[in-house]
């Protein structure tokens, strides 16, 4: 006994209670712990049951094999386990019971469905958000005080708890259950159920991801942002040489524009000669001026310093000597996810940092992402004859777009020019850009811009049909959608004021980009499912919008690297139906592409 309430201490009277619950259509479960980090704080309680028997197990008594007794249980009723930021919950079920296959778990998130479910319609909540307080009062009209919470973090064991830490600990399974149980038929009515069961599924992916951490070598690391800050000083000299008549000097030989500023440089140019209301990389570059040239050269050292400087360093965990970022599965209003604490998805490909996330001994690096996802997708989508000819017989749309649009032929060797602007364009629509957006991306001016477009879209009238009817339609309807069934509602945004250009541009964007989002999800939850079971020595370790990291044991790499390219395959096949789904894959001792 503990604080009046029952306790829960071994295994096998937990088997007993969920017998007693066995005719429940699903399972909440929750837990409660002495803080934040799975991989220094303790689990004091796994919560579980229903809205009206909730069982408080105590954790440290009742051991990992807990765990188990609840995965047989849901197995073998094949019902799911609702949880409320279901990744959070896994993580430390994952430190506690590192034995468990938490993949076998069949998770659904309140969360996340409800994240789903107010996709661009959330301005009536007001602040109230999608924490586990908001939607209890929401859907079941239970007041959660949150201020409980802290009473767990100083608690030696369990039996230090008082009756109302314990009675909370009850009531966030019971608020659990009476959400999700409100949520279910919402979630069919909208065609979202499908949706839902993806992000549920890919909880565990997650969650195991972020527990796993990112290796990374900091003395390599620290050796890059060292040369980086020599290269600024050096191009800040170069800039002050450039700049030299327009500017004034310190007593130290410094000159006083601020480089960083967007409209000193812009004045600064303009005394120059160069009239610019722009300082993007490929607007300067236009220019041909060596000072606005160098300004770029200055940014980009600028940019490593301030994005990938030292305080990333500051990431690292003490205990296992990796980095773990914090993902959100829905971080935009694609569907697509986000990282931060630190951000892992913004080190581009070409960045010398991603060298430095090195495998450890007797372990390979795999990066495997989708090739051409989006124009795939847009080739689902619009059934444009050309596109889908090319893909299905494998050649190189971005040519053959540029030779259609410039009437020349154009390869990777030949007129290459051609071919990048065509790639701007291709990839360009698939995120809903403009003319204005092309023209600044290109370095042309925007009636030029707007020439390449027309003669893009005389060349691929399917392309322009498409995007026309599915804008046309979501705005008639209120909502765009993916092929797996995500909808972003307008609602947001009609109530912001955005006219409905911006609305045509999500319209044209989400879609596409939300399919590609739906497919990794899939992809992430099927392949730590496929590693599990084959018990192979394996395990996601980042993703980037369309691309998967994974760490994979020498041994293994082979049969590791066949898993995933074969699960993206299939989850991309499960949207993109007719056009063939490729993935690439490089294997390293670095975080490669």
């Amino acid at each position: 006994m503990a604080g009046g309430l029952d306790l829960l201490r071994t295994a096998d009277a937990v088997r007993s209670f969920l017998e007693t619950v066995s005719d429940a259509p699903f399972l909440a479960l929750d837990t409660e712990t002495t803080g934040l980090d799975p991989h220094a704080d303790r689990l004091l309680l796994l919560q579980i049951g229903t809205a009206t028997a909730q069982a408080l197990v105590d954790a440290q008594a009742a051991g990992p094999d807990v765990v188990r007794v609840i995965l047989e249980a849901t197995e073998a009723k094949g019902r799911v386990v609702v949880l409320h930021h279901a990744k959070f919950d896994l993580k430390m079920l994952a430190s506690f019971a590192p034995e468990a296959d938490l993949s076998r778990l069949p998770v659904m998130d309140t969360m996340l469905s409800e994240q789903a479910l107010l996709n661009g319609r959330k301005a009536h909540l007001l602040g109230a958000g999608f924490g586990l307080a908001a939607l209890a009062e929401r859907y079941a009209g239970m007041g959660l005080d949150k201020t409980v919470r802290e009473g767990f973090v100083a608690a030696p064991n369990v039996d230090a708890l008082g009756e109302v830490e314990l009675r909370y600990a009850a009531r966030d399974v019971e608020a659990t259950y009476k959400v999700f149980a409100a949520q279910v038929p919402l979630l069919a009515d909208e065609g979202l159920t499908r949706i839902a069961a993806i992000e549920g599924a890919a909880s565990w992916a997650f969650a195991a991801m972020e527990h796993a951490g990112m290796p990374v070598d900091a003395v390599a690391w620290g050796s890059i942002v060292d040369q980086a800050d020599r290269e600024k000083a050096l191009a800040r000299k170069v800039l002050d040489v450039e700049f030299k008549e327009v500017i004034g000097f310190d007593l130290f030989g410094y000159g006083n524009l601020n480089y960083d500023s967007d409209q000193e440089v812009i004045d600064a140019l303009g005394r120059l000669g160069v009239k610019l209301d722009s300082t993007r990389r490929e607007v300067l570059e236009s220019t041909g001026h060596p000072a606005a040239i160098a300004l770029v050269g200055y940014r980009e050292h600028q940019k490593i310093i301030s994005t990938y400087g030292r305080r990333f360093l500051e990431h690292i965990h003490p205990r296992t000597g990796r980095i773990h970022s914090s993902f959100k599965p829905i971080g935009a209003i694609t569907g697509r996810a986000s990282s931060s604490e630190p951000n892992l998805q913004n080190i581009p490909a070409s960045s010398r940092f991603r060298s430095c996330f090195k495998a450890p001994p007797g372990k390979k690096i795999i990066a495997a992402d989708y090739s051409g996802a989006e124009l795939r997708i847009l080739a689902e989508m619009s059934s444009d004859p050309v596109f889908m000819r090319t893909f299905i017989e494998g050649g190189d749309l971005h040519a053959i777009v540029a030779s259609r649009i410039f009437d020349t032929p154009v390869s990777k060797t030949e007129r290459p020019e051609l071919r990048a602007r065509a790639k701007a364009i291709n990839f360009g629509l698939a995120y809903g850009m403009g003319a204005g957006g092309l023209a600044a991306q290109i370095g042309v001016a925007t009636a030029e811009a707007e020439q390449l477009l027309e003669a893009y879209f005389r060349a691929f009238p399917a392309i322009r049909g498409y995007l026309d009817r599915t804008a046309h339609e979501a705005l008639r309807k209120g909502f765009c959608t993916t092929l797996a069934g995500r909808k972003h509602w307008f609602a947001d945004l009609v109530s912001s004021g955005a006219d409905e250009g911006a609305r045509v541009r999500v319209a044209k964007n989400m879609p596409i980009q939300g399919t590609n989002a739906d497919m990794i999800k899939l992809a992430m939850a099927r392949i730590a499912r496929a590693l599990a079971e084959e018990k192979l020595d394996g395990r996601l370790i980042n993703m980037i919008h369309d691309e998967l990291v994974i760490e994979a044991g020498e041994g293994d790499v082979e049969r590791v690297t066949a898993i995933v390219k074969r699960e993206m395959i299939s989850a991309g096949a499960a949207f993109v139906r007719r056009i063939p789904v490729e993935v690439d894959v490089h294997v390293g001792d670095v975080w490669q592409h």
